[in-house]
């Protein structure tokens, strides 16, 4: 997986995770709902993600599935983000994540639990 998605091929990637196989009018269809975008926009993201191998295309009928599970991608994301942002260090993320904002309870354990996981 060597792409990279606009924030516009990613909210069709969340259309598609969200629904699985669906035909391209429907997809069109949810992004025109969700983004006020014009049916040929929703149309022109996808045949790019269909390009570049993150969607595939099925006939008849224009059905398209993601090939790439969520979790990888956004985690695949937020790693490029923290090392581009942060120079790929997780505290000054964190640390800018909250910017003095306080974190519930559950969000506490969360970290921690994370934390944890990598000792």
């Amino acid at each position: 997986m060597e792409f990279k998605l606009s924030d516009s091929e990613l909210a069709i990637m969340q259309i598609l995770w969200d629904n699985g196989e669906t035909r391209a009018t429907e997809v069109a269809d949810i992004a025109k709902t969700k983004y006020d975008w014009e049916k040929n926009t929703g149309y022109t993201f996808l045949h790019r993600l269909i390009k570049k191998g993150a969607v595939t295309r099925r006939d008849p009928g224009f059905y398209c599935e993601a090939t790439v599970e969520r979790e990888s991608l956004l985690a695949r994301e937020a790693r490029e983000t923290v090392s581009k942002l942060f120079s790929g260090s997780i505290g000054q993320f964190v640390s800018a994540f909250f910017g003095g904002k306080a974190i519930s309870t559950e969000e506490k354990e969360q970290l921690q639990k994370l934390i944890d996981e990598q000792k």
